[in-house]
């Protein structure tokens, strides 16, 4: 149940992703992989996220993934996993790993807002993030690597459009 939680969420960003894109529904598109995305939606309040969902790429056997999200509603980062999380830690370029123990169900764990605006500006000057998110069967997932090209003009966008919608 968990599994097809976390599936609905993965194909409920990329479907928005393609919609806010303009692509149309992106059942029967093939939408780029690793891609960074901006999405306004209401689920918990009017909210304007950038997001990218990383694949454990060709050597990754089980289907692995990830989502790493920053709302511009709430200020604050959070990696899903795939699972029950109970730590994550991202690092970007050759910076120290920041990690966050603030996990609930679903394998979502979220950065208090001083972490998550200290990782927002390393990722908009940044160009790569190492993810890994630990779960709490003791089996870790990852480190995924990812580009941050398009990340910047997201997260503008994502400001943007959440400052409109006051």
């Amino acid at each position: 149940m968990m599994r097809g939680l976390f599936v609905m969420l993965g194909a409920a960003v990329l479907a928005s992703s393609a919609a806010a894109q303009g692509r149309g529904p992106a059942m029967g598109q093939n939408q780029p992989p690793d891609q960074w995305v901006m999405n306004c939606n209401t689920e918990r309040g009017l909210d304007c996220t950038v997001s990218n969902m990383i694949d454990g790429g060709p050597n990754n056997l089980l289907g692995t993934f990830l989502i790493v999200s920053y709302s511009a509603a709430y200020t604050t980062l959070t990696v899903v996993g795939d699972g029950v999380g109970k730590r994550a830690s991202l690092q970007v370029d050759s910076n120290p790993f920041i990690s966050t123990d603030i996990c609930g169900g679903g394998g979502e764990c979220s950065y208090d807002q001083e972490k998550s605006a200290e990782l927002l500006q390393q990722m908009r000057k940044g160009s790569r993030i190492v993810v890994q998110i630990s779960l709490q069967n003791d089996n870790m997932a990852g480190p995924f690597r990812q580009s941050l090209a398009g990340f910047e003009a997201q997260y503008r966008r994502a400001v943007e459009a959440q400052q409109r919608r006051r």
